[in-house]
């Protein structure tokens, strides 16, 4: 079942209607989520292995557009697995070549290393949420290489003729093209090919060349040979490059930690089983929180799946339920500092626990048992201490069972649980991201809500672009908040702003702010052609100026500013925008204030504030129509001389000296 198929059975006539008042803009709600992102529950939450807080110190992977340097460094240490010489045969041949495998399998890494086999010029990632269609449409550029990864597919696969449309399409262009998915139920269709990991031994010996006494070369080959993913042997290599011994650096495969969890469930009981799975949606609470989450799912179970008689507890003594967790090997206890002291926090008593874990129950249990669990959920998610713990349980089983949680989030994102619902749908999609695999998945929903959801699922879709997703999608983010505001009659308020929060996203986390600032400075050029319909002008208006206006929450700088301390050439770009809309009359005094503010930002933290100032005015006035030179002048002293709790008139006349043509 495809994302879209299950968003679509999630739509059935039996499911509970939506709750609260329609969506709207609400900059105090949307700041609510972003504070959240950003905090200490998320930065101690895990994913994969992983802790999210250590992903988030970075920038997120920008998966679209140009491909860095730094990924075509990395293949100096690529190893090509069987099939890769016919592969850059048949690339060079037909132009087009799908890589289909399993994840783990280093697809991207062979789709870099076949595109540099037959071209030295510029590779550009696609959106992985494209069609064969949209690919037989697409404007290449002759010579270069573009890479789709981890595309998400439609079940069955698409006809075989509309690849041959974009294989004839590369070969017109004169480009090439690498397209990576999941293993296909049909191989035989054209350019597609089977692809399987390189050899473990000589993947292992590419980043590491020590050796081992003789006695543990048997287990090491033993190890490779249940190893089956790429990442997982490099990560073998690097411990073992940093002197661990073999049989620890083993113990972090996750082969090893898989037959661990299974071996632990093999032998559990129905108590300790009910405790994972409590775990697995609540990690990181206090023992008193996990207590509560623990008895309502024991509640929901022993109705819908009741305990044998022989299971009952003896009467002479009281159950010493806390004491008794502890005792279950794959929960540990972890002390956090908090304002109050200290407390504790539940969690796997190894971090790539979690997934293993989830995905044994979901081997294991029927339909039943899962019923059971998505109605806990229901009834925990609207308890804000369970907000951060559901979303990380969500987004591990997303790995497991896509369709699952699917169904959840978008009921969750039309409102059945109001609005802690809709943020969870929110911060699962955020955390999705954070992880190859899951992104494509991720970008697939919420592009789903945007084009064929609810207003409540638009404005859930809005609030994820302007988080990780559109860090890692920045080009996809655009296009598809474009498309929001655009339908601005599905989600009321001034929903334009959501490319300011973009936009403020992008330069805290990213290097790629400016893809927001050429995008509506094409749309702005484009709709103020004569012609253009008046509606269409507003809205790129309104986004160019919600752009303007927006700040870094965290610094509360301007984030336009910010941009352009780090990228001065982008200030003729920030300049056309602000000269647009200063004269589009409905927002021209709107315009007048957010420039007044660019100013108060400059006073309080640059310290050429006044010679930037005066650079600004003279674009200003290189940008503005001669006829506008005087209006603004007046109209800009209007409003300085009433803000009377900033004193910055040698910035405003820096300025308009400049934009007037005077020397100051």
């Amino acid at each position: 079942m495809t994302v879209q198929q299950a968003q679509e059975a999630a739509s059935t006539p039996t499911d509970e209607p939506a709750e609260g008042p329609e969506p709207r803009y609400d900059r105090r709600t949307l700041n609510e989520v972003q504070v959240n992102l950003y905090s200490p529950r998320f930065e101690r939450a895990v994913l994969g292995a992983q802790t999210v807080g250590g992903w988030s110190s970075r920038p997120l992977t920008r998966a679209t557009g140009r491909v860095d340097d730094g990924d075509i460094a990395a293949l100096s240490r690529f190893v090509s697995p069987e099939g890769f010489g016919p592969a850059v045969e048949q690339l060079a041949a037909d132009r087009l070549l799908v890589l289909c495998g399993a994840p783990g399998t280093g697809k991207r890494s062979s789709a870099l290393a076949l595109l540099r086999q037959v071209t030295d010029q510029s590779l550009y990632l696609m959106s992985p949420h494209v069609s064969p269609a949209e690919l037989a449409e697409y404007e290449y550029e002759s010579g270069c290489g573009y890479l789709v990864i981890d595309r998400v597919t439609e079940y069955g696969g698409e006809p075989d003729f509309e690849w041959r449309v974009v294989r004839d399409r590369a070969r017109d262009r004169d480009c090439y093209l690498v397209i990576t998915e999941p293993p296909a139920i049909v191989v035989d269709r054209t350019c597609h090919v089977a692809w399987h990991a390189p050899a473990s031994e000589r993947v292992l010996r590419a980043y590491w060349d020590g050796t081992l006494p003789a006695d543990e070369e048997p287990v090491l080959h033993e190890a490779l040979a249940s190893i089956d993913s790429v990442r997982d042997v490099v990560g073998l290599a690097e411990w073992l490059a940093r002197g661990l011994p073999l049989d620890q650096a083993l113990e972090h495969l996750d082969a090893r930690i898989r037959v661990e969890v299974e071996e632990w469930f093999e032998e559990a009981d129905r108590r300790q089983v009910l405790e994972v799975t409590a775990l697995a949606f609540a990690t990181g609470v206090d023992e008193r929180t996990f207590e509560s989450a623990m008895r309502l799912l024991q509640q929901v179970l022993d109705r819908d799946v009741p305990t044998a008689s022989d299971e009952a507890v003896e009467p002479d003594r009281l159950p010493q339920l806390r004491r008794d967790l502890l005792t279950n090997e794959l929960v540990a206890t972890s002390t956090l500092h908090t304002d109050l002291g200290t407390r504790g926090a539940l969690r796997f008593a190894r971090a790539g626990h979690h997934r293993p874990v989830l995905a044994q129950l979901w081997q294991r249990m029927d339909v039943v048992f899962w019923d059971a669990v998505v109605e806990w959920l229901d009834e925990i998610v609207t308890d804000s201490r369970y907000e951060v713990p559901v979303a990380v349980g969500l987004a591990e089983l997303a790995t497991i069972a896509l369709d699952e949680v699917v169904r959840v989030l978008d009921r969750w994102a039309r409102g059945t649980r109001r609005a802690a619902g809709r943020r969870v749908a929110v911060y699962v999609l955020h955390l999705m991201a954070y992880d190859e695999v899951l992104a494509p998945a991720a970008l697939k929903i919420a592009a789903g809500w945007v084009e064929r959801g609810t207003p409540q699922q638009r404005w859930v879709a809005a609030m994820a672009f302007i988080g990780g997703l559109g860090a890692r999608y920045p080009h996809d983010a655009r296009r598809r908040l474009w498309t929001v505001c655009t339908q601005s009659h599905t989600v009321h308020g001034d929903v334009e702003h959501v490319f300011g929060e973009l936009f403020a996203t992008l330069v805290r986390d990213t290097d790629n702010a400016h893809l927001v600032l050429h995008y509506l400075r094409d749309k702005v050029t484009r709709f103020n052609a004569p012609g253009a319909r008046p509606a269409s002008r507003a809205v790129a208006m309104r986004t160019a100026l919600a752009v303007l206006e927006s700040r870094k929450s965290d610094a509360k700088r301007s984030a336009v500013l910010l941009h352009l301390e780090e990228h001065p050439e982008g200030g003729d770009v920030v300049v056309r925008l602000l000269a647009s809309v200063l004269v589009f009359r409905p927002l021209r005094l709107r315009a007048i204030k957010a420039l007044h503010a660019l100013l108060e930002d400059m006073a309080e933290n640059d310290p050429r504030a006044r010679a930037n100032a005066h650079r600004l005015g003279v674009l200003l006035h290189s940008t503005l129509p001669v006829w506008e030179h005087e209006a603004l002048d007046a109209d800009f002293r209007v409003v300085a001389a009433r803000r009377q709790d900033t004193d910055i008139r040698s910035l405003v006349d820096a300025v308009l000296d400049a934009l007037k043509g005077r020397v100051s």
